[in-house]
């Protein structure tokens, strides 16, 4: 799917901002960062339009944030299923989805109620480990 498409699908403006950052996630198949992101747009754009693009991305759920601890929040696409595991590297830093892995038959107790999950698997990716 292109930049534009996916951000129709998601009834969201189309800008050239949005575009070029949503250009990068699809070509990526690791989580990104911030500064990830500032450091691979072509033209220069600011912290805190890419911030805003985040959000808005974020809040519609064309993607999802993963927090490791130690390691700046990446985001990646959402995939299919919604919940799935990912995998950080320890030696390459990178975040990826491990969409084929789906997490299901778990139940919160009595009176939890879950906003959001993040399954993350530490270890080395099989890039680093060849």
């Amino acid at each position: 799917m292109k930049a534009k498409e996916l951000l129709d699908n998601y009834n969201l403006y189309i800008t050239e901002g949005r575009v070029n950052i949503l250009d990068i996630f699809l070509k990526s198949n690791v989580g990104l960062s911030e500064k990830d992101i500032q450091d691979r747009l072509s033209k220069k754009s600011d912290r805190a339009t890419i911030y805003r693009t985040l959000k808005v991305f974020k809040e519609t759920g064309i993607v999802h944030p993963v927090s490791a601890e130690g390691s700046a929040t990446k985001y990646v696409l959402k995939k299919e299923p919604q919940e799935h595991l990912h995998f950080k590297c320890t030696k390459c830093r990178n975040i990826s989805c491990l969409a084929d892995i789906q997490i299901s038959g778990y139940e919160l107790p009595q009176g939890y109620k879950k906003i959001e999950s993040n399954f993350l698997i530490i270890g080395i990716c099989n890039e680093c480990n060849n």
